[in-house]
């Protein structure tokens, strides 16, 4: 692809040039103590062997499992706790985490989250501070203190001293199984069976109490950040090189396309880059709320799914890359290196590679180096008279011809024409009384068919080019007549589309879809539009969008009814040969509205909606669907600003800027994740393995796959937490689970809620089995299982034994007896329950303050009606109560029997109800009403209000006013 092609000649460009740097490639999510994180100066990170992760912080240990932190805090009360808080090393082992604090070493099992008690080592360690803690993979940690060096055998726990005149400060092993170790006399090659010091390189002191480092990778090669400088082993020569200078090094790791990351305590991160050798500086920014926290970094950790953590001063920053696939260009006010308008209406690429983009305010020309990176921005500028309304224009089209004539269609100013070959430059307007002008000055669709006719489709009908010689232009119009039943239907087009079988469509706003039927010189038009009745038939009659697939399928989007595929019958003729498939939001497409449609290397379209993109799977009839939460720009796209390049690359063009993207990146993962069980609450209190609660152990060993849970039937009110340790779009994870015994379905829930909950079990056996798949639908179809035995008290079970004996032929000689009159109550207490609000039914086992609680809640419903806001969460409506979020849930569950979404929408479906039936909120479009009474997206609206009335809004509304 060639780039940077100068384009002075005829115009004038005001050429803007901007680097892009790694701070644009990466874009981190935050974690802190408002999320729950113990403490926001977070000095190490480390994944343990069944993948949790684990932070150390400057005020305590937290595990952390995608959606919630589990902390680990010193009690000087309780000798089973950590030693202490400040934690400055850590390092893990098979099911053991190693904790180096600032009053001694702690070590906890990381299957039953217990502190394994230590004594020996305690007593050769004391209390001395930890200053390094390194696992070698052989059963060894490394541990140096103030002022000794020791190895502890991980499975005996067996501590003997090393190395007692040297401070060691880090280490690491190279690919030949010799260790290389820091200390405050050099840097030392150590082989440890023979205990032998092959070499000591001067390159300096390394301080036990800074933050210096060694790595070694796969590679081989060996890295070292001493102080402010970066040091590069050279095997050939046997020795280091200095490759860059900073301040305060401190971290180390490798990504996996190679690169080496360098953590700076005051200096940010900084890249070095292997393809070209090269460093970059990462900082933190202010303006940039997807900048690092701070400057001050302490550590960085890649895990197995390619995740960036980064351990700061201010907290702690991630960059999961399954959520930053998409890149954008958009207009920055106080910068003038981006776009004029982030309103894009349409793009093309020249062959030169050049992105042309229309905006609401003029043309931008973006030129890209290798791999569409390092963009490049100029603002088109013609000093052409009568163009100047052009450079502030709404561009709705850019077109170049077979005959490289640029043609570019605004909104309101005509149809421009650019021949620099030849000079020509021409503004097309409508004429009021010129039958030969344009149909309309306002143009929106441009179409050059296989005879290279052009066509221009407009707000005032169809414009065919006629070209007497090059300087003389003039248009046969075609548009609606009433007279004419084969005329279009309406004049107001905005797409026109010729496909493989060179047949042209045209799309209209409220006309439906149109096909050109051409006899010699006379055109006639075969219209399609939408039939209520018919559900073969165009879906509505809001057209926008046509586009054929590699198959040769035609695809039809609409404005608010979904996408269309053309269906033909052979046996038949005219319009009766075509009928229509519907795909909409019932199908899985994420809105109804279609703006843009371009299909991948792989035969996906990737459909531009006004929630974001949906992905359809047209071979399996699947849709994966992208939002702002995966990096799309909010704001809806607008319709057929899209460009696909000859590499394989989208571009879509929205009121917000541009999304552009590699389709290659979204293949499916093939990783299937593990689900793991979290944690076992009752009553909103989490349950320790082997505690007493209520004078009773629930769980005698760890919460795993095959444990056992016993309870009693008067705390059999419990919550399960699980997850499923893939952090890469952890939200977006989905898991199936079931309560054998009493659920008689699996039941889904997502990333969002990824717990069950479960309230008055009969006594009895049950299993509850839990299945999870990762964020692209790679279901794990093995369930790992609870088993739990909900007990009886003793006396009811004997009642139920002596009633078993001696009630059972009265229950059934009584139940003769009554059987008529109670199946006929039954009917009239049906129809009557109809018409009275339903009745929350209260646990008799619950305390007087769970019921003010319930009572305080209800209240606070009718009273502020906070369902009305879309945004509230489970959080926020504890808060406002005074309870745990736990606590609520519990509430929710046992005393009215639903969870927290069931129990807001049914508020906010009766809210909408009251509405339907108002007069004052008769002007209001169902949409709207919902978006009112606190419905984020109108598929939620419409799925939601039909689940609880058995209708839909429009359904239930018809029936309100006709009954």
């Amino acid at each position: 692809m060639q780039v940077r092609k100068n384009h002075a000649s005829l115009i004038f460009v005001f050429l803007i040039t901007f680097y892009v740097g790694w701070s644009q490639e990466y874009k981190f999510q935050h974690l802190t103590t408002v999320d729950g994180l113990s403490h926001n100066e977070v000095r190490k990170i480390v994944k343990d062997d069944r993948g949790f992760l684990w932070f150390g912080t400057q005020n305590g240990l937290n595990r952390f499992d995608g959606y919630r932190f589990k902390i680990f805090k010193n009690n000087p009360d309780d000798s089973t706790s950590i030693v202490g808080d400040k934690i400055y090393s850590l390092t893990t082992s098979k099911d053991k985490l190693w904790v180096g604090t600032i009053s001694g070493l702690s070590v906890i099992n990381t299957v039953t989250l217990e502190v394994i008690p230590i004594p020996k080592i305690k007593k050769v360690l004391g209390d001395n501070s930890i200053l390094q803690l390194y696992y070698d993979g052989f059963n060894k940690v490394w541990v140096s203190t103030e002022n000794e060096n020791f190895i502890i055998n991980t499975q005996t726990l067996e501590i003997t001293s090393i190395l007692k005149d040297f401070k060691i400060a880090c280490i690491t092993k190279g690919i030949d199984n010799k260790y290389w170790i820091g200390t405050d006399k050099g840097l030392l090659k150590y082989e440890f069976e023979s205990s032998v010091i092959v070499k000591i390189y001067d390159v300096g002191r390394f301080n036990a109490y800074s933050l210096d480092k060694i790595f070694s990778n796969i590679n081989g090669e060996i890295w070292i950040t001493l102080s402010d400088r970066i040091l590069l082993y050279q095997s050939e020569r046997d020795r280091f090189i200095e490759m860059f200078e900073s301040k305060s090094l401190n971290a180390i790791c490798q990504n996996t396309e190679g690169d080496i990351l360098f953590g700076s305590y005051g200096d940010g991160v900084t890249k070095y880059s292997r393809v070209t050798g090269e460093f970059k500086n990462l900082k933190a920014n202010p303006e940039n709320p997807l900048s690092i926290s701070s400057d001050d970094v302490y550590d960085i950790y890649i895990d197995n799914e390619n995740i960036i953590w980064i351990g700061t001063q201010e907290g702690l920053d991630y960059f999961d890359y399954s959520r930053h696939r998409f890149n954008s260009l958009v207009h920055l006010p106080e910068k003038e290196n981006s776009l004029r308008s982030s309103f894009v209406q349409s793009l093309y690429q020249d062959e030169d590679g050049t992105l042309w983009i229309g905006t609401r305010e003029g043309i931008d020309l973006v030129e890209f180096d290798e791999g569409y990176t390092n963009p490049q921005v100029s603002h088109y500028k013609i000093t052409e008279s009568g163009f100047e309304a052009l450079n502030n224009n709404y561009v709705t089209g850019i077109f170049k011809d077979s005959k490289n004539r640029i043609w570019i269609s605004s909104m309101n100013n005509g149809l421009f024409l650019i021949d620099k070959k030849k000079k020509i430059f021409k503004n097309f307007k409508h004429e009021i009384g010129d039958d030969n002008s344009i149909a309309s000055s306002s143009v929106r669709a441009i179409l050059e068919d296989h005879l290279g006719r052009i066509w221009f489709g407009t707000g005032g009908g169809l414009s065919l080019l006629k070209e007497t010689n090059e300087a003389d232009f003039s248009f046969e119009n075609f548009g609606y007549s009433k007279f004419n039943t084969n005329s279009l239907p309406l004049n107001d087009i905005y797409t026109l589309y010729q496909d493989s079988k060179h047949r042209i469509w045209i799309g209209m706003n409220k006309g439906g879809l149109s096909l050109l039927k051409e006899n010699g010189q006379s055109k006639s038009f075969l219209r399609f539009n939408h039939k209520p009745t018919d559900l073969q038939s165009l879906s509505n009659d809001e057209v926008f969008v046509i586009y054929e697939d590699t198959k040769n399928r035609v695809w039809i989007g609409t404005s608010g009814a979904g996408l269309n595929l053309l269906m033909e019958d052979d046996g038949k003729e005219n319009e009766n040969r075509y009928y229509f498939k519907r795909y909409t939001e019932k199908e899985g497409l994420s809105d109804n509205e279609v703006n843009a449609i371009l299909e991948d290397n792989n035969e996906n379209l990737w459909i531009a909606t006004n929630t974001g993109f949906s992905m359809f799977d047209v071979a399996n009839e699947s849709f994966t669907n992208f939002s702002t939460y995966d990096g799309v720009l909010k704001g809806k796209f607008r319709k057929n600003a899209r460009w696909k390049t000859k590499e394989g690359i989208m571009f879509f063009g929205g009121a917000a800027g541009i999304n552009f993207f590699d389709p290659e990146n979204f293949l499916k993962e093939i990783y299937v994740p593990s689900p793991v069980f979290s944690d076992l609450l009752i009553d909103g209190k989490i349950i320790k393995p082997g505690h007493e609660y209520n004078g009773s152990i629930v769980i005698k060993n760890s919460l795993e796959s095959g444990a056992v849970i016993d309870l009693p039937k008067k705390d059999n009110r419990f919550q399960i937490e699980f997850t499923s340790l893939t952090f890469a779009s952890s939200i977006r994870n989905q898991y199936a689970y079931k309560l054998e015994g009493f659920d008689k379905e699996w039941i889904l829930t997502s990333g969002s809620n990824p717990s069950a909950r479960y309230s008055k079990l009969k006594p009895g056996n049950y299993r509850f089995l839990l299945k999870a798949s990762n964020y692209d639908g790679n279901w794990n179809e093995k369930p790992i299982y609870l088993d739990i035995i909900v007990h009886g008290s003793i006396m009811e079970n004997n009642i139920v034994k002596i009633g078993t004996v001696f009630l059972a032929p009265l229950v059934i000689f009584f139940g003769l007896l009554v059987f008529k009159k109670i199946n006929i109550n039954s009917i009239h207490s049906e129809v009557d329950s109809r018409n009275k609000k339903s009745v929350k039914h209260f646990d008799p086992n619950l305390n007087e303050e769970n019921l003010l609680k319930v009572s305080e809640l209800n209240a606070l419903m009718e009273r502020e009606k906070v369902y009305l806001n879309s945004e509230l969460g489970l959080s926020e409506l504890a808060d406002k109560i005074g309870v745990s979020s736990n606590h609520l849930s519990m509430l929710l569950n046992d005393c009215i029997g639903k969870n927290f979404y069931d129990y807001i929408n049914e508020y906010r479906v009766e809210e909408v109800k009251k509405r339907l039936v108002d007069p004052q909120y008769r002007r209001q479009t169902l949409s709207s009403i919902g978006g009112d009474c606190g419905f984020n997206s109108k598929s939620a609206f419409n799925r939601i209000f039909k689940n609880f009335t058995k209708k839909t809004p429009s359904q239930y509304q018809k029936m309100s006013q006709n009954g």
